[in-house]
């Protein structure tokens, strides 16, 4: 799980320094040696550890004919991934391509966000945790009725 906020630069080669307490959570060998960095759906690149991605895609159901809603989803999150490998210094080499595309200065902010990272251009991320605290109880209240609405329906539901 991934809590808190990072100030980090990305350097001249599109290079990041994944913060050591980051690091010292992942287990290479329960989580692989790598990020995969994907457009996320708040338009945010998100990292996800390489073993808990792939078992995320491989939980979808395949089919030899998906629609088009399926086509479109792997497209967003396989086509446009990028796997990052973390160098002996901890740090990550963004690919030219994905820097150009992302709108992503080299002044951010990485944020936990539970089984994923965020990247914030760090005034984006300033106003939104701004937003966030302004909308602190009407969150906290939202997130308690759908806690309580899962456990109503977990309850009605017959166990298997």
């Amino acid at each position: 799980m991934f809590w808190g906020e990072h100030e980090l630069t990305i350097d001249p080669k599109n290079r990041m320094l994944v913060p050591s307490d980051i690091r010292k959570q992942i287990n290479p060998g329960r989580d692989g040696d790598a990020f995969f960095l994907v457009p996320g759906v708040n338009d945010r690149p998100w990292l996800y550890v390489e073993r808990y991605y792939e078992d995320l895609v491989n939980r979808q159901r395949r089919e030899l004919t998906p629609d088009e809603d399926q086509l479109a989803y792997d497209r967003m999150n396989l086509a446009m991934a990028f796997r990052l490998e973390w160098d002996k210094q901890g740090r990550i080499l963004f690919p030219e391509k994905w820097f150009k595309r992302a709108g992503v200065s080299r002044d951010i902010t990485l944020i936990g966000s539970a089984d994923h990272l965020e990247l914030w251009n760090r005034s984006d991320w300033d106003a939104e945790r701004e937003l966030l605290n302004a909308k602190r109880a009407e969150i906290a209240l939202k997130a308690r009725q759908t806690r309580e609405q899962q456990m109503r329906l977990q309850q009605q539901s017959p166990s298997s």
